[in-house]
């Protein structure tokens, strides 16, 4: 149950580190900004003490010091969300970098503790929702087939370990600008902005371009592991960047709150289209293209 517990934690630890953080450098200036600021405090303190494994103490790490600069560069309200972000992203992985140096730490050593935490996790799932009460209809399983495919998900959960953890602190990072303002009761910093306003610096396509490339050309083989990390971010962020562009197009025909709902379920089933558009957007800017009436 503790590891159990842990998991479960480690989400809402990643929007308290950095509502924390938020909070102190605002100042709480009312009693409830004070409780929120200790509780969230409390929470992470609790997060980070906890006993864990390599990836636990990674997550950490990056967590701290995402959340850190995170706060630091909120103080500027000309930054928006996705350079803080972003910043903050670079700054984690550079200080990981250097602790994997110092203290000897190891891709390998990563990868095969997600992988075994992983594997055992999955494991115990299936464990508990495949026992059936006496006289249910269970289907057996091809073994060889169904462990080929757990060791599959189990790899690939492994491959893309930093990618999730970059695309998590992000969403925590999201979240925190979103509840700090109501936890303050008042302004912190840059507000999150609107998904349909959602762009980043057109410069991030090198970084695209530059893991396609890794990935197709056999000379880069000991990089791909960081190209396919790489690639996962830069497809979700483009990705959200398509989303963007499709929520401006639907608020400037003035459309109903039920085609939005449609609109953004398809996205999400037409993933490959919703990515190009959003390529397509960082270099013709659409959204520049088709304006919103006034006042919306």
């Amino acid at each position: 149950m503790a590891p159990l517990a842990q998991a479960l934690s480690t989400p809402v630890a990643l929007v308290a580190l950095p509502g924390f953080a938020l909070l102190v450098l605002n100042g709480p200036r009312t009693s409830r900004a004070l409780a929120a600021t200790i509780l969230c405090g409390m929470l992470s303190v609790w997060w980070l003490l906890g006993a864990g494994d390599l990836p636990d103490q990674v997550m950490r790490t990056a967590a701290v010091l995402a959340a850190a600069t995170f706060a630091l560069a909120s103080r500027n309200v000309a930054l928006s969300f996705t350079h803080r972000g972003l910043l903050a992203l670079a700054v984690a992985t550079v200080g990981l970098t250097v602790g994997f140096l110092v203290y000897g730490w190891s891709w390998a050593q990563l990868h095969w503790w997600v992988a075994f935490r992983t594997g055992a996790m999955l494991r115990l799932v299936l464990t508990a929702t495949t026992v059936s009460s006496p006289g249910a209809v269970t289907v057996d399983l091809d073994r060889p087939t169904f462990d080929a495919t757990l060791d599959q998900l189990v790899r690939a959960s492994a491959d893309l370990f930093p990618a999730a953890l970059a695309l998590q602190l992000l969403f925590g990072l999201a979240l925190a600008v979103a509840l700090a303002p109501r936890l303050a009761g008042g302004p912190v910093g840059r507000p999150l902005g609107r998904l349909a306003d959602f762009r980043f610096s057109e410069h991030l396509g090198w970084a695209l371009a530059l893991a396609i490339g890794a990935l197709l050309i056999p000379a880069f083989g000991p990089a791909r592991p960081v190209a396919m990390n790489v690639l996962a971010v830069m497809v979700v962020l483009y990705g959200l960047r398509g989303l963007g562009v499709v929520l401006h197009g639907l608020r400037a025909a003035h459309a109903g709150p039920i085609l939005y709902v449609l609109a953004t379920a398809a996205v999400f089933f037409l993933l490959p289209g919703t990515v190009l558009l959003g390529v397509l957007d960082a270099g013709l800017n659409l959204r520049r293209r088709r304006p919103p009436a006034s006042g919306v």
